[in-house]
């Protein structure tokens, strides 16, 4: 079932002409193809039966599922009237709630205009648009509303990846222990022209740290800090938190999958398909929600039950007993279908392959992470000053310390070190240091290393697909433009700035 092609609907449409453009259909015919017609037939003829006095519309609770029913509604001809079944879950509480409050049909027509908007709105683009372009540059081209802006990202960045012309800089890194200390409280710290301002981004830091190739500057400061004296300017230490990850949709999966496995959207999306359908593991995986509504989470005691297994020593207290919070179950934000979490059904004699597998197992820990407190770390910076007669060099050092694990505990190993990918940088990642003990403020420091390293600008990485389902889903927020950004980054409560999360790439 779908809307008819141009010539279908105009028979001077099946010509590709300029003439003829754009073709703006006064009627929006629907077409039931070869392929389907027998099933449609079977649909059709219950509908129309004279014993069917009503009926309930019981398709998904979302735009989309009210679409295919209203188109099959249409085709079939049928006038009765017709009630709504509004349900996210298929719990049996849910579906006798449900049915305990039928609403008319007519109540969502508002949500059916906004599907037909939707369909047709990709009908004038890509056929309008994909002949206009191919009879531009006389070769046929595919224009679509959601493919032609994700493909003009990845040129755009292929564009400036070509572009891009390499910038050799030095940095001059120093060797730091404090007087009488040990080999153990050595620290490294990186010499910088002026303090970045607060809430600086990483970057703005690393381009204070730049010096000329020519080495000239660079020597300079090399030599000053030989021959000065060195001490702590100061240490200020930030306590950071992260609370646990919101429970899967399907591109927060295909992207995580991509990351650690290197899975691409459609394969996860297929593993995902077959844990759903064939061992009936895991809940329908096809949403765009992150929730549960509260019908769903009264059922999560017994899915706990049925996967703690394998997790048990790195699960929280309480966990699966204690009720979670609007962090993760809030009925508002569940619309078609709530976010990807295990079934009841056990998976010990589950056949399951090794890509499955992993796919099963990631679900699995993002549930149980829910309970768990979140991720405590302190991120300490020390600023290590060099004096020289009337000039002051400065260095920076920043190191890491976890004051509690919470939910990172059931993360994979590939996972508990934060990745901090960046998309262009220096030839080399800045790595957090480990901090020796016991730095103080005013503590005299011995230089006993001081070296110019040379360095160079990278290119901007090519996307990989987790990260081009990220920009998807951030369309236009590089946009200069307030009210285009504004336009291309809006979006209905869990749905992707850009497309549909369900249909992956």
């Amino acid at each position: 079932m779908a809307l008819a092609q141009p010539h279908e609907m105009n028979p001077e449409w099946r010509y590709w002409r300029r003439d003829l453009l754009p073709m703006l259909p006064k009627h929006w015919p629907l077409v039931v193809y070869q392929k389907t017609k027998d099933q449609f037939e079977v649909v059709r003829k219950i509908l129309r039966s004279p014993r069917i006095s009503r009926l309930v519309c019981a398709t998904d609770a979302g735009r989309e599922g009210e679409l295919i029913f209203r188109y099959i509604y249409e085709a079939a001809q049928c006038e009765k009237p017709v009630s709504r079944l509004w349900i996210s879950s298929l719990t049996p509480d849910a579906i006798r709630k449900g049915f305990g409050q039928l609403r008319p049909g007519s109540d969502y027509d508002p949500l059916a205009d906004a599907a037909r908007g939707r369909s047709r709105a990709d009908w004038l683009v890509g056929m309008n648009l994909s002949r206009a372009y191919s009879l531009a540059c006389s070769e046929e081209l595919s224009v679509g509303r959601v493919q032609t802006p994700t493909l003009a990202m990845v040129v755009e960045r292929e564009l400036a990846i070509r572009s891009f012309v390499p910038e050799d800089y030095l940095e001059v890194v120093a060797g730091f222990r404090p007087t009488n200390g040990t080999k153990e409280s050595i620290y490294q710290g990186r010499w910088f022209r002026t303090r970045p301002e607060a809430g600086a981004d990483k970057e703005s830091l690393q381009k204070a740290m730049r010096l000329p190739i020519d080495g000239e500057e660079a020597n300079r400061v090399v030599e000053r800090a030989r021959t000065g004296n060195a001490s702590i300017e100061s240490i200020e230490s930030e306590t950071q938190r992260m609370a646990p990850p919101a429970l899967y949709d399907l591109t927060e999966l295909q992207r995580h999958a991509n990351r650690l496995f290197g899975f691409s959207a459609q394969k996860t999306l297929d593993l995902a398909q077959a844990l759903y359908e064939r061992h009936k593991l895991i809940s329908y995986p096809r949403t765009d929600s992150r929730h549960l509504s509260r019908d769903v989470a009264a059922t999560l005691p017994l899915i706990v039950k049925t996967i703690e297994a394998p997790y048990r020593e790195h699960l929280a207290a309480g966990t699966g007993e204690q009720l979670l919070g609007r962090r993760f179950v809030d009925d508002s934000k569940v619309t078609d279908h709530h976010a990807i979490i295990p079934t009841t059904t056990s998976p010990e004699n589950a056949t399951l392959t090794t890509d499955e597998r992993k796919i099963y197992d990631l679900v699995c820990r993002r549930l149980l992470s829910a309970w768990h407190d979140d991720h405590i770390w302190s991120v300490t910076t020390v600023i290590t000053a060099i004096a020289n007669g009337d000039i002051t060099d400065r260095y920076h050092t920043s190191g890491t310390a976890v004051q509690q694990v919470g939910w990172k505990v059931l993360e994979i190993s590939a996972e508990r070190k934060p990745q901090r990918g960046k998309e262009g940088g220096s030839d080399e990642q800045q790595a957090e240091e480990v901090l020796p003990p016991d730095l103080a403020k005013g503590q005299p420091q011995d230089v006993i290393e001081i070296k110019a390293v040379k360095k160079s600008t990278r290119p901007p990485k090519r996307f990989t697909e987790a990260t081009l389902l990220t920009a998807m889903e951030t369309a236009g927020r590089t946009l200069e433009e307030r009210e285009l950004w504004q336009a291309t980054s809006r979006k209905l409560p869990g749905k992707p700035g850009l497309g549909r999360s369900i249909n992956g790439l």
